[in-house]
């Protein structure tokens, strides 16, 4: 299972414009960016194989 980061700073607003600076929204894309995209096979896999495992326990 994949650990979720919390969010340093709770009061950021992503949706709404005007309540962060230009600069961290370009920052918080950048970091999302980085992280793991699968191709629908992939996705597949690893769900499967999570119901698995989810069925073992």
């Amino acid at each position: 299972m994949a650990l979720i980061k919390e969010q340093e700073n709770k009061d950021l607003r992503w949706v709404k414009p005007g309540k962060i600076e230009h600069e961290t929204f370009l920052k918080g894309i950048a970091e999302a960016e980085k992280g793991p995209f699968f191709s629908v096979q992939e996705s597949m896999k690893n769900f499967e194989n999570w119901l698995k495992n989810r069925e073992k326990k």
